[in-house]
């Protein structure tokens, strides 16, 4: 059961700010999970990335903004997805390229 209090902050909180708290909760779980899952520790894994240990803990700590980029190296080092962006429409996108494709074939040889 929450407090009233904690209850009043979330109220109001902006929607884009519980879900940047939630992504970047997400992000930080899902590093740990990897680091444990390799055996490495935040030691390792800052000196395979030419980062300070102090600075990839802060990251895992909430203390660094996440961007593509430190994602993306994450990523490559870690060797597994971080981030998987739904790819919700690629089955409608592949249809209708294909039949942009075909369109196109079908009015070169008509003309």
């Amino acid at each position: 059961m929450r407090s009233e209090v904690a209850q009043k902050i979330l109220d109001k909180t902006s929607p884009d700010v519980k879900i940047f708290v939630r992504l970047y909760a997400d992000i930080v779980v899902r590093v740990n999970e990897l680091i444990e899952e390799k055996g490495i520790t935040q030691k390792e894994l800052a000196e395979k990335m030419n980062k300070k240990p102090s600075e990839i803990n802060r990251w895992l700590k909430g203390e660094h903004n996440f961007t593509l980029r430190s994602i993306a190296k994450l990523e490559a080092e870690l060797g597994e997805p971080i981030l998987v962006v739904p790819a919700k429409n690629s089955a409608k996108s592949t249809t209708k390229q294909k039949q942009l494709t075909r369109n196109k074939i079908t009015t070169k040889k008509a003309g």
